[in-house]
């Protein structure tokens, strides 16, 4: 592999990062699919239509990811992470795929809500959607960062398992639909985080 196809990835990790992204709805996620669409691009021999060969890399392993039915569950946790952290879905995107995303926000929250306590979901947010560490999630919550931690495995583990535990009210489901808009969107991470922190005081 020569240099310039080592540019020649980087150049397009971007915009290959934003299709995961869009495919499988975790950032985390995403940039694993990169680093393997990575080591395949590294074997690859041959390659004539590099920025289509790449992109069918990627699609097929984000095609694998979404098989698995844990996966399935936890997906709708990266519609919380902020647009704003990754790529630009470009100047063709339609105001009715901005609308769509909303909505897609919205069941995310409405799922959570239904799944996760109110110490859960906090963690959750901040350390996924915000990228927060667990000192600084920590002193938002009022919480040890020990317990921070098990919180944060908790969730996950609460997600895996996809059983409903609560009734959301239509009034909270709202309030913390605007909040994340709000902080996503606009970088209001403090109404946010005073939501969060006093749902976990409650």
């Amino acid at each position: 592999m020569s240099d310039l196809d080592h540019e020649e990835f980087h150049r397009r990790r971007s915009s290959l990062q934003s299709l995961a992204y869009r495919r499988v709805g975790s950032t985390e996620e995403a940039k694993d699919i990169i680093s393997e669409a990575w080591l395949r691009w590294m074997t690859a021999r041959n390659v004539e239509h590099r920025g289509a060969f790449l992109a069918t890399v990627v699609n097929h392993l984000c095609a694998d990811y979404l098989k698995s039915a844990h996966t399935r569950r936890v997906s709708y946790v990266g519609a919380l992470v902020p647009e704003e952290s990754l790529p630009p879905a470009g100047p063709t995107e339609e105001p009715s795929q901005r609308v769509e995303r909303a909505e897609e926000l919205r069941r995310g929250v409405a799922w959570m809500l239904e799944l996760l306590g109110p110490a859960e979901r906090a963690v959750l947010v901040l350390r996924i959607a915000f990228e927060y560490s667990y000192r600084e999630i920590a002193e938002v919550l009022g919480l040890s960062e020990v317990y921070c931690r098990k919180l944060y495995g908790r969730a996950h583990d609460r997600l895996a398992e996809g059983r409903p535990r609560f009734t959301a009210a239509p009034v909270e489901h709202d309030e913390l639909t605007r909040r994340l808009l709000a902080a996503s969107r606009g970088g209001e991470l403090r109404p946010l985080e005073n939501l969060l922190a006093a749902s976990v005081a409650v």
